[in-house]
């Protein structure tokens, strides 16, 4: 397969304590913005969000999530495991000030190390969850392995068809990264997420952050956020420092297709207002 799509980004490995994280680094002289991705995408399949947050003028760094893109497995499948592993990646790079930006599973992870004992937590000044994942449970997450499973490890040969049959209105370089991101993630890691033994919920949790926080919603028949955890998110958060937003739509996947430009329009709004 050719390559229709460039990523204009830098790749390094950074060496913690469980292994080798790898980033994609959009260089720049302004703030730090960190983006995490969601399940089976990896740093590529945030082309998009980092080369237009780059030219706003933000330094960009995509991390390539425990066990997806050039990373290693975390040594355990939990979200605080995988959150403190940003944190040392953020303590490890001397990052401070930041931006920090999480989809999906990439969200949960953004959220748990908001609100959790790393360090590092007090670097960040503002951050976004993009449909986040808030809570699984035990009982009925093993039931979506199949559908987040599929692709992964499989060629673009057998992938690309598949997404584009699924997914018809994203952007080409959407399906092209996405592809290669199926290849490189491992299954060991996405089975580790759906098949944890106990129920789990971030929801209570946001009330430990202290930064300026804005969690966007996808159209009700498509987000992760269902009402009643909306409505716990709401009313368990600090006072003035949570923003939610819907935006119309919109499916899960916010960062691609159609539903990428008022998505980015509203990270951008978010970013650039002043400190609340």
């Amino acid at each position: 397969m050719t390559e229709p799509c460039h990523i204009n980004a830098q790749r390094h490995f950074v060496h913690l304590g469980h292994g080798r994280v790898s980033v994609l680094e959009w260089p720049n002289a302004g703030p730090t913005a960190l983006l995490c991705h969601g399940i089976t995408s990896s740093a590529v399949t945030l082309w998009r969000l980092g080369a237009d947050l780059a030219a706003e003028g933000w330094r960009v760094i995509a991390i390539d999530m425990p066990g997806h893109g050039q990373s290693d497995l975390s040594p355990a499948y939990d979200i605080d495991t995988v959150a403190n592993i940003v944190g040392d990646l953020i303590q490890t790079l001397g990052l401070s000030d930041i931006a920090l930006i999480g989809h999906s599973w990439g969200g949960a992870t953004t959220l748990a190390l908001l609100s959790g004992d790393h360090p590092a937590r007090a670097t960040v000044r503002r951050a976004v969850l993009v449909d986040p994942l808030i809570r699984q449970e035990a009982a009925v997450a093993p039931s979506w392995l199949p559908q987040f499973s599929r692709g992964v490890g499989e060629p673009p040969e057998v992938t690309l068809p598949m997404l584009r049959e699924t997914n018809p209105d994203w952007h080409p370089c959407d399906y092209y990264w996405k592809a290669q991101a199926l290849v490189e993630c491992r299954y060991e890691q996405v089975a580790g997420l759906f098949l944890m033994p106990e129920d789990w919920t971030l929801a209570p949790r946001i009330g430990r952050v202290r930064a300026p926080l804005l969690i966007l919603l996808a159209e009700p028949e498509y987000t992760i956020v269902p009402p009643e955890v909306q409505a716990e998110l709401q009313a368990a958060a600090p006072p003035g420092l949570v923003q939610m937003q819907l935006i119309p739509g919109t499916n899960h996947n916010m960062l691609r297709g159609p539903g990428y430009g008022p998505t980015y329009a509203a990270i951008r709004a978010f970013l650039a207002a002043p400190s609340l």
